[in-house]
């Protein structure tokens, strides 16, 4: 069976661990990978399985924060979504067989990974989000109108603006400076698909990290790339795939699908640009590239250049 209290305290040992913040941050995104690894195995594990393996995980978390020292000391996170059992050892999740091991396998090495790279140190003070003036404000959109133009993959319809960013955010995807260990020179973009994260290279050993949503243009995207061309407030044109529902195109501004800014590759179909729907971070959806909220492109947009290499894992 999967050890998640072993994984887990090995996650644990990084020097930020105290930091109740980066702990449930660390405990998020760990229910994350592993619901995701678990719905993308073929055939998918059954919601049953999903669900015993998350409780599985919830009592480890629930028993580290019970006997690591920070707890006593006022660190402890109230609520990880299970009850803290004494010292007894926590349940074993449901036996599972084949391919679901390499998942889980790549859940635990995650974890296992001293938080270096999949797990956010505390950040330097990054730059400021966009301004107003960057960012113009649009009036807030009914909740019905909303839900309307929502698709089943949290996508908005053109022309409905979520805003520039997500209050609610999960932490790991705000923008925050952290540990990277690279080879790849300063000012260069590190795409990470699989974990959902944008890396700008800074010196000594760290990197500015954005959240980032990946669509089913960009899936099979690999290799180095670099930026061809930079422009703010794009128009945007809608795919094949959307025509019916949304025929014309639309110039630059909120509610655009492009966002505020646009970083186009030199492939000729590849892109970095914003989005009008920020609560799509974090997640792969079902058009376009690779999008951060508008906040998020404002900011590298500042930051890189055209000419700019984009390596893509």
């Amino acid at each position: 069976m999967v050890d998640y209290y072993s994984a887990l305290m090995r996650a644990v040992t990084a020097p930020d661990a105290g930091d109740v913040q980066w702990r449930r941050g660390m405990y998020d995104r760990a229910r994350q990978l592993l619901a995701a690894r678990l719905r993308e195995r073929r055939p998918p594990a059954r919601q049953a399985e999903i669900t015993a393996e998350l409780s599985a995980l919830d009592a480890a978390i629930a028993r580290i924060e019970a006997e690591m020292s920070w707890a006593d000391q006022g660190g402890e996170i109230a609520d990880v979504g299970a009850a803290k059992p004494e010292r007894e050892p926590i349940a074993k999740p449901l036996q599972l067989r084949g391919s679901t091991w390499l998942v889980l396998a790549v859940v635990v090495a995650a974890l296992g990974a001293g938080a270096l790279v999949f797990w956010p140190h505390k950040a330097q003070t990054p730059a400021p989000p966009a301004t107003k003036s960057e960012i113009p404000s649009a009036a807030p959109k009914p909740a019905s109108v909303a839900k309307v133009a929502t698709g089943k993959d949290g996508d908005l319809a053109a022309g409905i603006d979520g805003g520039s960013s997500d209050p609610d955010q999960a932490y790991v995807f705000r923008r925050q400076s952290t540990f990277y260990r690279t080879l790849q020179p300063v000012g260069t973009v590190i795409i990470d698909k699989l974990q959902h994260f944008l890396y700008l290279i800074q010196p000594n050993n760290v990197a500015v990290r954005y959240g980032i949503g990946l669509g089913s243009q960009c899936t099979e995207l690999a290799g180095l790339r670099h930026v061809a061309s930079k422009t703010e407030w794009p128009p945007w044109q809608p795919p094949p795939g959307v025509i019916e529902r949304n025929p014309a195109p639309m110039p630059g501004g909120p509610g655009n699908p492009l966002g505020a800014r646009l970083l186009q590759l030199d492939d000729n179909s590849s892109r970095i640009n914003g989005t009008n729907a920020p609560k799509t971070i974090g997640t792969t959806v079902l058009f376009g590239c690779v999008r951060l909220t508008n906040d998020d492109v404002v900011d590298l947009f500042n930051r890189v250049k055209s000419g700019t290499s984009v390596l893509v894992n």
